[in-house]
């Protein structure tokens, strides 16, 4: 079997895990499916969403292999009947949210989780964000990562 028709066989299979152990169950996957050996274990990827939580997906030709992998691991609780499409593992991925000058954004990483502030600039090469905080008397602004922010509204 060429390497296009095994691409073409591999679909997507859901494991349920123990909510926030799911890189927990992936790790052990990727290590089990090492130690078999990857020659024999038809396995293409292992991907766990941080916003779905409780499920690791796996992309792999055949189920009983991958049931086979995960017996045994601590955190897993069973294989989802099913088969999913590629196609509806990418779409459901995030998308990228355009933040501009001038939005309100809630900061999502600490020492300042849960402040408010007006996006005063924005280095997308370096992925910062310029931040005037909406809370605070001074008017300084504060520089965090473009991913350490949630936007709530736009200007």
């Amino acid at each position: 079997m060429s390497s296009q028709d095994q691409a073409l066989s591999c679909r997507v299979y859901a494991l349920r895990a123990v909510g926030n152990q799911e890189y927990n169950v992936a790790f052990m996957l990727k290590a089990r499916a090492e130690h078999k050996g990857l020659d024999k274990v038809r396995i293409s990827a292992i991907v766990v969403l941080p916003t779905l939580k409780g499920f690791v997906f796996v992309e792999g030709s055949m189920p009983y292999e991958i049931q086979d992998l995960a017996t045994g691991i601590k955190h897993y609780r069973g294989m989802v009947r099913g088969v999913m499409s590629v196609d509806e593992l990418l779409s459901s991925l995030a998308k990228p949210v355009e933040i501009n000058v001038g939005d309100v954004v809630e900061i999502i990483v600490e020492p300042f989780r849960g402040y408010k502030g007006r996006v005063v600039d924005i280095d997308k090469q370096r992925g910062q964000v310029y931040l005037e905080l909406l809370d605070s008397s001074s008017t300084m602004p504060i520089i965090v990562n473009l991913k350490g922010v949630r936007k709530i509204e736009s200007k």
